[in-house]
């Protein structure tokens, strides 16, 4: 399944997506393994169209929990969770 959060901006975004362990970086999504993918980074200067702080989460055939403890620590990493 697919899932998109925003964070306050792209440097927070960025920190999320290079804090997950379990969860790989991407710049597309598809296959078996969870990936993150923060959109705005790939887009074109001037061609931008998504949100700084858009991430984009594939989720794969990890375990639930793992992913979600690994969401939940590269969100603490960022400062976004108290």
């Amino acid at each position: 399944g697919m899932l998109s959060f925003e964070v306050t901006d792209a440097s927070r975004a960025m920190a999320v997506a290079g804090a997950v362990r379990t969860v790989r970086r991407a710049t597309s999504l598809g296959g078996t393994e969870t990936l993150i993918e923060h959109r705005a980074s790939i887009e074109p200067e001037g061609r931008r169209t998504s949100p700084p702080g858009l991430l984009r989460v594939s989720a794969g055939l990890e375990d639930a929990e793992d992913l979600m403890e690994d969401l939940d620590e590269a969100l603490r990493v960022a400062g976004m969770v108290a």
